[in-house]
């Protein structure tokens, strides 16, 4: 499918291209929705934590075991199969945004209209950031085409697709609501989710703005977020709105469940070989971490029926997601993410210290609610290595890991380095080229535009 899908096409003229009964809810309604798709469910943890050291393929995917071993072609079916996932909600985004405006709506005052135009523009940015940090040049649909030949766009740099990004947190800063209003209702986009991604953006970047990033990590922190006492309740049953989260997902186990226990656990779809093994290494660096509290909350140890390749008995699977109806909150966004990363920017600005406006002041902040001691590190590069480290352990399983080591270019380092667990090397020779997957051949066959 083409990065402009196919259910564009239609015949009649685009002032009719929605049916007349359709109003702007629904559409936004049916945008949130993608964030249930197989993507957001369960292959961006593929591509967060099993391309990096965080975690095997497991199961029996051919297409992830080419993604855990840097094999991956422009046929892979995860690549094929995300790119039309994330071209698809983009799609339902451009809708929104191409029809909302002059939308006859009599169920929406006019504020009501600004702020389902900015959470869509919210979304796109968020589905193209998710694009742009796996595959790095891309089309950028942002109209609804009229015609086929419209529907074919060509590739744009990586700068154009940050640009795009930019542009839409742009409009929608002024117009999504704010934290506050939002406090029971995390699941939708808050002025905190939007200056969160700001920041995210502006480290991601090809020249990282480390100032940006510092400005909008504060804005988040100055909106009322806390970090949750502990831990564990963050990935508990029932746990909604925790006041750590920016931006969630919530699954109520009957419409939507959370597919990530179903995939990675036995305790929702049976004892059949799981996905998304925990790694030794991330083993290991909880426990020389001597982490226990985030080491217990992210791992859990089963007795499978089945035997996975890297572990024995009893086997390691993902802890953070154990409901057996799938009932877990998946955070998109959360405040220890954005204090780590404000760390992150203040290493990279020379702002090192144990106080407020330095960069081990934040990684303290994180540390502390993990009950472990402040970090030992003083220089700036034992400080970039240190919150590397709390990254990874704060917040493994839920995505981040390989675009942390991307963004901080230690991808190829740190994955040139991984043992299993007889201290063999796995022997993955990485190369820059091979951090980012080729373009879906589906793409490349069906656009003859797609190289001009």
């Amino acid at each position: 499918m083409s990065a402009c899908t196919k259910d564009f096409l239609d015949k009649k003229p685009i002032s009719e291209a929605l049916p007349e009964d359709v109003t702007a809810q629904p559409l936004l309604d049916a945008a949130y929705n993608n964030m249930y798709d197989e993507y957001y469910t369960n292959d961006y943890l593929v591509n967060g934590d099993v391309m990096s050291d965080n975690a095997y393929a497991g199961g029996d995917n051919v297409a992830n075991f080419s993604i855990d071993k840097y094999t991956v072609n422009s046929t892979n079916g995860n690549v094929v199969r995300d790119w039309r996932y994330l071209y698809t909600d983009i799609k339902n985004c451009n809708l929104i945004l191409n029809f909302v405006p002059t939308m006859q709506d009599p169920n929406i005052t006019e504020e009501r209209r600004e702020q389902i135009l900015g959470e869509a523009s919210f979304l796109r940015a968020w589905h193209y950031f998710n694009l742009v940090r796996s595959w790095k040049e891309m089309p950028i649909p942002t109209e609804v085409p009229s015609n086929l030949g419209e529907m074919y766009l060509p590739k744009q740099s990586s700068d154009s697709v940050f640009k795009r990004i930019l542009a839409d947190l742009d409009f929608a800063a002024t117009r999504v609501r704010s934290t506050s209003e939002l406090a029971n209702g995390r699941d939708s986009i808050s002025t905190g989710a939007v200056n969160a991604l700001y920041a995210k953006v502006y480290a991601t970047m090809p020249n990282p703005d480390w100032n940006k990033v510092v400005e909008y990590c504060t804005k988040v922190e100055d909106a009322g977020y806390i970090l949750e006492p502990e831990f564990a309740k963050l990935f508990a049953m029932g746990t909604v709105n925790n006041p750590e989260s920016i931006w969630e997902t919530q699954y109520d186990g009957v419409v939507h469940q959370n597919w990530i226990a179903g995939m990675n656990t036995p305790f929702m779809w049976g004892d059949w070989k799981k996905f998304n093994i925990p790694s030794h290494t991330i083993v290991n660096a909880y426990l020389d971490e001597k982490d226990t509290v985030r080491y217990k909350a992210s791992i859990v140890y089963v007795t499978p029926s089945w035997t996975d390749d890297y572990w024995g008995i009893p086997t390691p699977v993902i802890g953070k997601y154990t409901d057996s109806e799938g009932r877990n909150t998946t955070y998109r966004l959360r405040l220890a993410d954005i204090l780590l990363l404000k760390a992150e920017a203040l290493v990279e600005l020379n702002q090192l210290a144990d106080a407020p406006g330095g960069a081990a002041y934040y990684i303290n902040m994180v540390r502390q609610r993990a009950h472990l001691g402040k970090t030992t590190a003083t220089t700036k590069e034992d400080l970039k290595l240190a919150v590397e480290k709390e990254r990874q352990l704060e917040l493994a399983f839920e995505g981040h890991r390989m675009f942390d080591l991307i963004r901080t270019k230690r991808a190829v380092t740190v994955m040139n380095s991984v043992k299993d667990g007889d201290g063999n090397p796995l022997n993955y020779n990485v190369t820059e080229d091979e951090l980012y997957f080729p373009m879906s051949q589906t793409e490349i066959d069906n656009n003859p535009n797609i190289n001009n």
